[in-house]
This record gives C-alpha cells, structure tokens and sequence, in this order.
C-alpha cells in the first residue's frame, strides 16, 4: 500500500465511529456534571446536605449516580440517585435512594427512601408481565458483600412503593423469555449452607402480583454465575443459557426454557462425567456467527501442544443445542484478551496449528506437519496494534499487511501468505467477528 492510501485508511478510522483514544489527559480528569446534573445534584443536597457521597452501579445499563428516566410514565423524565451522608457515624451511614423531579422548570427531591443493601450492583427499569407499570429494578450487595439482594419499585403520585422485596440472588435480568413481548425477571441463586442453587423466573400479572417457578440444581451445587445469555433454539422458543461457576475459575453451561405459562423448565444440563462444556471462565456463552442462536465455545489445544507446555494455545470450538444435545457447529479462535473470534476457513480443524508472540501482541496461524508449532510454515498472521500507535500500523502496511477490522483505539490487521488453504482478505473479514 502506497504511503498515501496508509494516511487515508488512518484518517478515515479516525474521523469515523472507529476513533482512537484521545489521549491519557482524558482517563485521569474526572468527568464534569452536565448542567442538568448540576440542577439535580443542587436539589438533592438542598434536601441532603453537601456532606453526601454518590454511589453509582457497579453494572448494567445505568452506570451514572444520576439515573434520569421517565419512572412514572407522564412522558417527562425523573431522576434517581444513590447516595450515603459523610457526616455521620459509620453506623448511621446507610445508602439512600432519592427520587427527584422537575416542577415548574426546577429539580427538587421529591422522595428519600431507605436502599434494601450497603452497595448499588445494577439497576434496570422496565415494564414487567402483563402489568402497566414501570418497575425499578435494584440489586444491592449486602454489608458482607458476599450476599446479594433485589428489590423492585414502583414511583406514582410522589410516592416509592417497594412491590418486591430482599429476594436473594447471585444474577438477575429482566428479558422477555418466552416470546410473549412482555419480560420477566430472572433470578439465579448460589449454593450457600441454607439453601441449594437454582434459577427462578417471576412474572407480574394484571393485578400487580409476582408469580413464581423454579428449578432447583441441588445437585450441582454452582457457587456463582458468570453471565446469561438469550437465543433461539431449534423449535423457535427462546433459549436461556446460563454459564455457571464450578471449581475454581471454570464454568459449565446449563439451558433453560419458559413456555407460555411462565413455568422455567431445564432442557439441557451439561454430562458431568463427560465434562460436557467446563471450560475457564472467560469463555461465555454468545452468538458467535451472528445467527441469533447462542454458541458454547470450548477451548482445546491446538495440534503440536500438550497440557505440560508453557506457551500452548488452544483453538475453540462453538458448540450448539440440537435436539437436546451438543454438536459442533464451527471451530475458529478465540482472543479473550482483544475481544475477537476468528472462524476457521473449511479443512482448517486438524491441519492448522498457531504461535503467539503475546508481548507484540500478534497470532501466526501455521500449517501443521508435525513440527513445534513454532516451526511450522506461516499461513497468515492477525496483528493488533493498540494505544494509536500510528508508526508501527504504517510499517506493517508496507510490509503487506492489510487493515481488516478497527474497534476504539485497536487496529486489527492481517498478513496472508497466499497458499491453497487461505482466502483473500475481503472473505477472511467475514470470518472475523467482535464480541462483548
């Protein structure tokens, strides 16, 4: 590529959504209150006092101690935000949440409610089930921090209303389960000495009332969860995959289903003895070809490496439910450190091992002949290159290498040694696909 076109693509990623970082300056200064802000936090410490800390949620949509939503559906917006005074005795300082609103063009604090927990973990707002209203949906870590609780709020004429209260969970969502176009919340619940693990789903009804289905796992004794993901399953109905913590730093997968009366049944747990999709952590179920199905991905090692080898690699395969069972539905690589999977080309499982040099951030994909995979002849290289690094992304175009994806400030690009088991570049780019 001429030294031209390299400035171009360059410039272009940085004009485009694909922008590069705008520098240290911007992770180190604390960010400003937008004037709104302003108005809302005046009016929270006129009813507070200025000795107060903000409190944010530790996940989820809502990240900002001012949550600003419409919460009581007149089509303006209120404002939510979790707080503890400074001023006080440690015992004395429990976590506040304060709805606020905006009345004759001036923010007030309306109502201050005593929070259900020492920490904010997530916050969501929805509608629930077949019930009009909008819910506030909280979960609090407790002063322990090893035990979580939910509660759900409903904002109407000036007043909070707790309508669910202290259920104890290890994960929650709201999501529409059952394809009904109404959510429900889900709830997954750890083992601990008083109780076993399992999954609840409750749905709320016309007249304002939770019900209630669970499947107990009391025989699998999961000590945490790591995430939950949604996709269709063969018959059309909604599949919930729920990646679980067993042992240390592994996680297996269950499926689960909800039918149209809003009962959770399990419709795949996972051969123990098989150790049928245990695999580290970070591999978390999702839809790794875009499909709307979820995918298990499980990691082996690549041809060329054993268990004792310091440097080995491993290549994942993606496994799918089908009638009730697993099967492979592709096999590709996995960078969990740079957020991509790359899908094998067909013939590849088998006949191609790989290399890593993890300090200048690259993969070589090699032929496998037998040979230390170090060894073995080159079949392409994907490069990242990270923190704008403008000279070294030039160079390597010079050397060949051509762009194939950019994601914040890291370039993703690949070099091909054309041969009869590689394709061009504009097909591999297909094959080379983001996830969260």
């Amino acid at each position: 590529m001429k030294k031209t076109g390299v400035i171009f693509v360059l410039l272009f990623l940085l004009l485009t959504g694909c922008s590069f970082s705008t520098g240290i300056d911007t992770l180190i200064t604390p960010p400003k209150l937008s004037r709104q802000q302003e108005h809302i936090y005046n009016a929270l410490t006129n009813y507070a006092g200025t000795n107060i800390s903000l409190k944010y949620p530790k996940s989820g949509d809502y990240l900002s101690a001012f949550i600003i939503a419409d919460i009581d559906g007149d089509s303006d917006d209120e404002a939510i935000v979790f707080y503890e005074k400074t001023s006080v005795s440690a015992e004395d300082n429990s976590l506040r949440m304060n709805i606020l609103d905006c009345v004759d063009s001036q923010w007030q604090s309306v109502y201050d409610h005593a929070a259900d927990g020492n920490e904010v973990e997530k916050v969501v707002i929805t509608q629930l089930g077949d019930n009009g209203r909008i819910n506030i949906i909280v979960g609090y870590s407790l002063i322990n921090q090893s035990e979580k609780v939910v509660s759900i709020y409903h904002y109407e004429d000036g007043t909070l209303n707790t309508t669910f209260e202290n259920n104890y969970y290890s994960l929650f969502d709201a999501a529409d389960l059952n394809g009904d176009g109404t959510k429900e919340l889900f709830i997954a619940l750890n083992q601990s000495p008083s109780r076993d693990s399992s999954v609840q789903i409750f749905h709320l009804n016309e007249n304002g009332e939770y019900t209630k289905s669970t499947v107990v796992l009391e025989e699998e004794g999961y000590t945490d969860y790591q995430k939950v993901s949604y996709g269709s399953l063969e018959d059309g109905t909604t599949g919930i995959y729920l990646d679980a913590v067993i042992g240390s730093g592994t996680i297996v997968t269950n499926v689960f289903a909800v039918d149209e009366s809003n009962v959770i049944s399990r419709v795949f747990s996972p051969d123990s003895e098989k150790q049928e999709t245990l695999r580290p952590a970070a591999y978390t179920c999702y839809d790794a070809d875009g499909d709307g199905k979820i995918e298990i991905p499980v990691p082996q090692l690549f041809p060329g490496y054993t268990e004792e080898d310091g440097d080995s690699l491993s290549l994942t395969k993606w496994y799918r439910l089908k009638n009730d069972k697993l099967s492979v539905k592709m096999c590709g690589y996995q960078s969990i450190t740079n957020g991509y999977s790359f899908i094998f080309p067909e013939g590849w499982l088998g006949n191609v091992t790989a290399s890593a040099d993890t300090a200048e951030n690259y993969i070589k994909f090699s032929k496998f002949t037998g040979k230390k995979p170090q060894e073995e002849e080159m079949l392409l290289t994907l490069q990242t290159i990270s923190d704008n690094d403008m000279d070294k992304t030039e160079k390597l175009l010079e050397k060949g290498y051509e762009i194939l994806h950019s994601r914040g400030d890291k370039l993703f690009l690949i070099y091909i040694n054309e041969d009869e088991m590689t394709s061009p570049a504009e097909e591999l780019m297909f094959r080379f696909r983001f996830y969260d």
